[in-house]
């Protein structure tokens, strides 16, 4: 099956809000899915937004998708605090966003395992 990429070209890196974009990592999962990484952050803590694409997974548990990143190396799972949702992009492609959280203040809560790269303005 073939697995949309998610299309992140309207990213506003212009706001002004408390967010701080890091950078991103893009790639292909065991089962030929695609999936970005965004690295940003916020109020002293640092994340990282997963997007998959839900086909295939629409009635797959939290325990699953989480697996599902650390069989591919994406995170390794310590202190867990992982937030799904579902999202979609501007061609109305259905993704699920899953938000990792990294790193607050001194302590790490969760590892990334894959290396990011710095956004394109």
């Amino acid at each position: 099956m073939n697995y949309p990429q998610i299309i992140r070209d309207t990213l506003d890196f212009t706001s002004d809000t408390e967010v701080c974009n890091i950078g991103y990592n893009e790639g292909v999962l065991n089962d030929g899915r695609p999936y970005r990484v965004e690295v940003w952050s916020s109020y002293g803590i640092t994340n990282a937004t997963i997007f998959i694409s839900i086909l295939d997974l629409e009635n797959a548990s939290e325990k699953a998708i989480k697996k599902l990143l650390i069989d591919n190396k994406i995170i390794d799972i310590d202190k867990d605090d992982i937030y799904i949702t579902e999202v979609e992009d501007t061609e109305n492609n259905s993704f699920l966003s899953i938000n990792v959280p990294l790193e607050g203040k001194d302590v790490i809560i969760n590892k990334l395992l894959v290396k990011i790269r710095d956004f394109e303005f």
